[in-house]
């Protein structure tokens, strides 16, 4: 989620304890700075956004990663508010973690909370990484003078309320594309927020001979298809591309990979284009990747085309 949302849920997890709100009690500032700290690793992105996507919310995102989270804001303390309770503020800034986890889990990127056990991203694709709804709810509760007690009710409340409805709409619309994809076998179906429309979900659909690509109305049954792509073959230069860093960086980081062979140029080059099917916007795919051959079909250049970006991929 954003920094505002993790921040406003931060504070009210440590309303629970009843303290009146102040930044100088150190259950409030550990609780926050908690909220805030798996995100700390955008570190990360000084390697470039490859290095990013594959860093964030990894590590620093689970159980183990909220433990040095929290020993290091609770280290902090002992260093600049002495005679403060380490273990209270390690259980805060701790269960300040734990709510920004959690509200990862709910938002279409997920979070590697069972790490190591798994370092697959989790996620119920129920809410954007922005949702304004949901900080405006968010903000109305923290203008009207509550106690911490009362605001830290509200705040859950409508967390409760704000993701079962979005759950509810969203196996509706489900069924609408059940419905419209009744003549297909669906194999597997991915819905999300959709990233340009609030009442809106963006969904892959997985037939046996197709991929279909599109968005559907939360509200109404309206159905957009943006790209019919016929399955591929697993051909002998797909299977070496899957085995670049490229293509395992891939295979860890969409459930929907599409394998495009193609060859190009007067020189008949072969290439492979990997495509995450989860992210269309602007008429493409937004993240995608090239894994070039020479003429003994071996792979020798690979590339990845992310937030506008063309980067140089080690194989």
């Amino acid at each position: 989620m954003d920094t505002l949302t993790h921040a406003l849920v931060g504070i009210a997890v440590a309303g629970i304890s009843g303290e009146p709100f102040s930044l100088s009690n150190p259950i409030y500032l550990a609780s926050l700075i908690g909220a805030q700290a798996p995100d700390f690793d955008i570190i990360a992105q000084l390697g470039g956004n490859v290095t990013y996507l594959k860093q964030h919310r990894a590590f620093s995102h689970s159980v183990p990663g909220l433990c040095i989270w929290a020993s290091l804001i609770t280290g902090t303390f002992y260093l600049v508010m002495p005679g403060v309770s380490l273990l209270q503020v390690f259980f805060w800034a701790f269960a300040g973690g734990v709510s920004h986890i959690l509200m990862d889990y709910f938002n279409a990127h997920g979070a590697a909370i069972i790490w190591p056990l798994s370092k697959s991203r989790i996620s119920s694709h129920l809410l954007n990484v922005f949702d304004p709804l949901l900080l405006a709810l968010l903000l109305m509760v923290f203008i009207q003078r509550w106690t911490p007690g009362e605001t830290s009710i509200a705040v859950f409340v409508i967390l409760s309320v704000y993701i079962y409805l979005r759950y509810h709409l969203r196996k509706r619309s489900a069924e609408w594309l059940k419905q419209q994809f009744s003549t297909d076998e669906i194999g597997r179906m991915l819905m999300m927020p959709s990233l340009t429309r609030i009442f809106f979900w963006d969904f892959v659909i997985e037939t046996e001979q197709y991929y279909f690509v599109g968005q559907v109305g939360a509200m109404r049954p309206i159905i957009n298809i943006h790209a019919h792509l016929i399955k591929q073959r697993v051909s002998s230069l797909t299977l070496e591309a899957q085995k670049t860093a490229v293509g395992e960086f891939f295979a860890a980081f969409t459930p929907f990979s599409y394998y495009v062979e193609q060859t190009t140029g007067e020189s008949m080059e072969k290439q492979v284009c990997i495509y995450d099917l989860r992210y269309f916007f602007r008429s493409k795919f937004m993240h995608s990747a090239i894994v070039l051959f020479d003429q003994d079909e071996l792979p020798y250049d690979s590339y990845i085309h992310t937030y506008g970006k063309i980067m140089k991929h080690p194989l």
